[in-house]
């Protein structure tokens, strides 16, 4: 089996499986990722948005942008999920049983520029994945009625502007237009395979607001609006193959409706003598993901699936050492909540966990106008199981409509490590 998960980390309707730029899995709990910033990679991005160290700022706390001045930053994250699921399904209306082994390697690429229009403005742009998750079995796996490759692309284009008031105060905001690819199969009634593959763009904000005690000592925080206020059409291509059901077969439209998370991200900062000391909070309402919809225009009409995610805290601390003017090194632990409370909620294509971060990295000054920036971290998932079968198939009576009873029982023991690099330039 072929399977990635992405890391901490959205659009709770693109749900179901996905990959973001290239193919990934989200590398925060749910399907967010935070994998943009290879400086807060090292230190479980404690401190997002205000730590002031490169110019992925606006991505966390747009206000957060005013602590640098001109320059840019391209930067990757490899991330490599590894171990084993294990358990039994219905099938065709057969029980089969199997193990899949999980080894993949995905890559999340990043790109932000800012240029200082003043002593008070501040314009940058962020090209990054805020979300994603790609799940990829092989097409005969036990659970493959389930689902077989679920894949979500998100790629945010976020123009922004930071306004610094005076010495402690800052506000920043961005307008963020955002594109989102879901891509699902799964086998379905013994022979015939389902196909989904839709696309849209969206549109959300991100606001923040960062208050200086000192130089050395800042606290920020930043609001994503949401989804209840915020919803993203998708549409695209349904297509069956292989159906018993003859008129199911062919191409159909298909379609769904997706939202955004409300996000609130709270964060800290404080530098003594060679030391910086970071720590974030963040809180997000996962709570209107509870059933997710696919439309078709084909006699299947429509697909639910059941999720009832619950709100989540994800809690960061760090630290920055400051060896020398050449070379600075930083290590962070976090906890990042799954929105996932039980087996019976957790499904083979969004197989969620908590997540406990520990990471390291460093950042080497090659001149005045050069930066290396490296990160790594493990992230631990406790050994969890999926229980979660069909929901309503959507389909007319006459096609044996209504609940399924479809179910799984899979063990998954899966752990990933990230490594990332970036360069930055300050102009």
């Amino acid at each position: 089996m072929n399977r990635s998960f992405l890391h901490r980390k959205y659009l709770p309707l693109y749900a179901l499986m996905f990959s973001a730029f290239f193919s990934q899995q989200s590398y925060a709990a749910g399907f967010q990722l935070t994998d943009f910033s290879m400086t807060g990679l090292g230190r479980s991005y404690a401190g997002a948005g205000i730590v002031g160290d490169d110019y992925s700022a606006l991505a966390f706390n747009p206000a957060g942008m005013a602590l640098k001045g001109s320059g840019a930053q391209a930067g990757a994250a490899l991330i490599w999920q590894h171990g084993d699921v294990k358990g039994i399904a219905e099938k065709a209306g057969t029980v089969v049983s199997g193990k899949e082994n999980v080894s993949i390697p995905v890559g999340v690429p990043n790109l932000f520029a800012q240029y200082k229009l003043s002593d008070s403005f501040n314009f940058g742009v962020g090209i990054y994945a805020p979300f994603g998750l790609e799940t990829k079995y092989d097409r005969d796996w036990f659970g493959s009625d389930l689902g077989v490759h679920s894949a979500l692309e998100v790629i945010d284009i976020a123009p922004s502007l930071s306004y610094r008031i005076n010495d402690h105060w800052s506000v920043g905001a961005s307008l963020i237009a955002r594109y989102g690819r879901v891509n699902m199969t799964n086998t379905t009634s013994g022979t015939g395979f389902s196909d989904f593959d839709i696309d849209g763009w969206g549109w959300y904000g991100r606001f923040g607001v960062m208050y200086e005690v000192s130089k050395n000592t800042r606290f920020g925080i930043s609001y994503q609006t949401q989804s209840t206020e915020v919803e993203h059409t998708l549409k695209g291509d349904h297509t069956f193959e292989g159906m018993p059901i003859p008129v199911l077969n062919g191409n159909w439209v298909g379609g769904t409706i997706t939202g955004l998370p409300e996000q609130w991200l709270l964060s800290g900062y404080h530098k003594q003598g060679n030391f910086g000391y970071s720590a974030s909070v963040r809180y997000i309402r996962w709570e209107h993901f509870n059933n997710f919809t696919l439309t078709s225009s084909s006699p299947l009409g429509y697909h639910t699936s059941k999720y009832n995610w619950q709100n989540t805290w994800a809690i960061s601390l760090g630290v920055d050492w400051y060896y020398n003017d050449v070379w600075t090194f930083r290590a962070g632990l976090a906890f990042d909540e799954s929105p996932v409370r039980n087996a019976a909620s957790r499904t083979v294509r969004i197989p969620d966990n908590d997540r406990y971060w520990m990471s390291l990295g460093f950042t080497y000054k090659v001149n005045e106008n050069v930066k290396i920036d490296v990160g790594y971290a493990h992230l631990y998932l406790p050994t969890y199981k999926a229980r979660n079968g069909y929901g309503n198939t959507g389909l007319p009576p006459q096609f044996g409509g209504g609940e399924s009873t479809a179910v799984i029982d899979a063990k998954y023991d899966v752990n990933a490590e990230i490594l990332g690099i970036q360069f930055q330039y300050d102009f």
